[in-house]
């Protein structure tokens, strides 16, 4: 019998399995008073015992009410632990009897050890062995002979030659290897559920170390690049106050011959430095980061104000070929920086060597998908490098000039992002990578899109 799931949630094993015998009984009792009656009107097979069988249908669906309403109660008002878990075990056990005492007399009324019914104490028993603790399932299924037997002595039914005398035993041995393997198997399901929430328990907690270690390896990776524009950032602070120096000796040397225009150069150059500290503050802060909606260029050109501190941009020719129609892109702002500066920083290393190094940034918009290209005329990456090239702890640098981590994470977060990063390359003529991100306002055309490129692009992205 299905129920909504969120009455489900929240419930203990033992709380489900009442919830399904409670299910199970509901159609028991229709069942039992539909054969009565069908029996009654027109089969004539057990007379008189059809009414008798039809009165003890109600009562099964009567007495299942109440214990619907009892479940129910205890569901919603007691606590979990063990008070409740004994509750539920009485209220187990109590059905169980219920259950046992209506199937005696339905097998009485229809044959004793001939009754058709006589093979539903065995269903009975694999719900003990499944509510009950292994000791109470025996119990039961010695209270069950115990009625079935009783029920026998007092009708006259009881074996009266040798063949009756060995299906009686066989009844009585089926019951007891039934409680037997049904608590064997119910045992070793318990024991594979414990096992299974440890797991799950153990994963989670690897999971949540890694989730922390990925972030710390995000940040590293942040300082490896503001520590390779440290010297950058150093002189873009000193020519704002050398020129502050200026104005204040002046100032001091000439107090009289202060000018407007003289405060005016002193705020314009605090601001210039705040907005330089604003920046390395927003790329480098570990705190977490809000999704936003932001233009695509606009991201492109934060990115490219951040590495502005690298000494090694000034002799680099930077071409942008910004779409104006490029569209805005809903993520994490932060996130996609880190990439572009990690790949223009790469894009610098790989043109070190170059006369004329260019630099070209590309965006523009396709079915859905906002697309940003970075690509160098550097010395490219040789083809068997390739597939590894997002592998973490790869590097094809000197030693001491490269994590290796760099491609791996901005891979990483790319995905986070819902897009995709792919690449391609020349040795000797330069390398491209393109990187794919749903547009805030994009259509459903871009869907799957992301894997065909990383298909026929880069197999390893």
């Amino acid at each position: 019998m299905s129920r909504p799931s969120s009455r489900k949630k929240g419930r203990s094993s033992l709380e489900s399995q009442l919830h399904w015998l409670i299910g199970l009984r509901w159609v028991a009792a229709i069942a039992v008073m539909a054969a009565s009656l069908i029996d009654y009107r027109w089969l004539r097979w057990y007379q008189p015992h059809a009414v008798q069988g039809l009165m003890l249908g109600g009562i099964v669906f009567t007495y299942n009410i109440v214990l619907w309403q009892i479940l129910k109660w205890a569901s919603a008002t007691l606590p979990r632990g063990g008070k409740k878990i004994q509750f539920l075990l009485m209220l187990a056990w109590v059905q169980l009897l219920l259950d046992l005492g209506c199937l005696t007399l339905l097998t009485i009324w229809t044959g004793g050890t001939h009754s058709p019914l006589a093979g539903f104490f065995v269903f009975h028993m694999v719900c003990a062995s499944l509510l009950l603790p292994r000791t109470m399932a025996y119990a039961g299924a010695t209270v069950a002979l115990a009625m079935l037997g009783a029920g026998l002595r007092l009708t006259g039914q009881w074996p009266k030659n040798h063949q009756e005398y060995l299906s009686w035993i066989g009844a009585v041995l089926t019951l007891i290897l039934t409680v037997y393997l049904a608590n064997h198997i119910t045992g070793s399901l318990r024991k594979q559920r414990r096992r299974l929430i440890r797991q799950n328990k153990h994963i989670r907690a690897i999971s949540a170390q890694l989730q922390r270690q990925h972030q710390a390896l995000v940040q590293h990776e942040k300082m490896v690049a503001l520590g390779q524009m440290a010297a950058g950032m150093t002189h873009e602070i000193a020519n704002p106050l050398a020129s502050m120096d200026s104005v204040l000796q002046l100032m001091q040397r000439r107090p009289e011959r202060l000018r407007p225009e003289s405060i005016v150069t002193l705020r314009e150059q605090v601001e210039r430095i705040n907005q330089i500290i604003r920046q390395m503050k927003t790329f480098a802060h570990p705190a977490e980061m809000q999704r936003q909606s932001l233009p695509l260029n606009d991201i492109i050109e934060q990115s490219l104000s951040m590495v502005r501190f690298d000494s090694r941009v000034k002799r680099i020719s930077i071409d942008k070929h910004l779409d104006p129609n490029a569209g805005s892109l809903s993520l994490l702002p932060q996130a996609l920086q880190q990439v572009l500066v990690n790949l223009i920083i790469n894009a610098m290393d790989a043109m070190a060597d170059v006369e004329a190094p260019k630099l070209t940034l590309r965006t523009e918009r396709r079915d859905g998908w906002c697309v940003i290209e970075v690509a160098d005329n550097g010395h490219g990456i040789r083809a068997e490098h390739m597939d590894r090239l997002f592998e973490p702890f790869f590097t094809t640098k000197p030693v001491g000039k490269g994590t290796g981590l760099g491609l791996s994470i901005s891979y990483s977060l790319v995905q986070k992002q819902g897009g995709s990063i792919s690449v391609r390359s020349q040795p000797g003529k330069g390398t491209a990578f393109m990187i794919r991100l749903p547009a805030a306002d994009g259509s459903r055309q871009r869907e799957g899109a992301s894997k065909d490129v990383l298909a026929s692009e880069n197999p390893k992205a």
